[in-house]
């Protein structure tokens, strides 16, 4: 019993710091980074300032990285990196990690929050509704124009956290990105966020973030026919 409170109540105060750290985080660079936004249309700006934001929310909150694969990425081209998603915690990782600026496919949802959809929005990342075909397909081709920029795209195929820790099939989009960019897929594997922050956590918890990135797979002659067998391939 004294146990279960003892955690409790530490689960109480991380939760306060999560909260603490990441409103005084966003009032610092909230200001620079929506002028950036309004100001920089390459997007160079505002990858800085969400690069120093999760930065600092990851070592204050004692979230360490480990990379791997990072030497088989060129910083000067383009891909589309496939991953696991087991927690939010993917994604400030996976943008500290990158060596260079990547942009999310995301839920539409997220665009009701007032600061976040609106900064998400404009420094480029795209914002899909899954139940509108038309906006869907939409989302799709500025995905393939910010490829053809040299930006990155961050999927997770997923569609959204796992509940338990387990990878879960796949959904066909990234790959249809893919097809019609011809852009490099990039497998990424990712572990212990989910012990750090599940679905249903509400605070993070120390411990060590590992990124696994795969060789990139080219996509340049990847045919519809050959697009799940792919999607297969890079699930395992």
């Amino acid at each position: 019993m004294g146990a279960k409170i003892s955690f409790q109540f530490s689960a109480f105060l991380r939760g306060l710091f999560l909260i603490f750290s990441t409103t005084v985080y966003t009032a610092i660079l909230a200001p620079p980074a929506i002028v950036s936004c309004l100001l920089d249309q390459s997007g160079r700006w505002p990858s800085i300032f969400q690069r120093t934001w999760v930065n600092w929310l990851l070592r204050t909150n004692r979230i360490r990285l480990r990379p791997q694969g990072l030497e088989y990425l060129k910083k000067e081209q383009a891909y589309i990196l496939i991953s696991n998603h087991a927690s939010i915690l993917d994604i400030p990782g996976i943008i500290s990690a990158s060596p260079f600026p990547v942009r999310f496919i995301a839920k539409k949802s997220l665009s009701w929050f007032p600061v976040l959809g609106w900064f998400l929005s404009s420094s480029g990342h795209i914002l899909i509704d899954r139940n509108n075909a038309k906006s869907a397909l939409k989302s799709l081709k500025k995905a393939v124009a910010l490829l053809k920029k040299g930006i990155s795209i961050v999927v997770f195929p997923e569609g959204t956290r796992t509940p338990d820790g387990r990878v879960k099939d796949f959904k066909g989009g990234a790959f249809l990105l893919a097809l019609q960019s011809k852009a490099q897929i990039v497998p990424v594997s990712i572990s212990g966020t989910y012990h750090m922050l599940p679905r249903t956590g509400w605070c993070f918890w120390p411990g060590l973030m590992e990124l696994n990135l795969g060789k990139p797979i080219p996509t340049r002659n990847l045919s519809l026919r050959e697009a799940r067998p792919l999607m297969e391939k890079v699930r395992e």
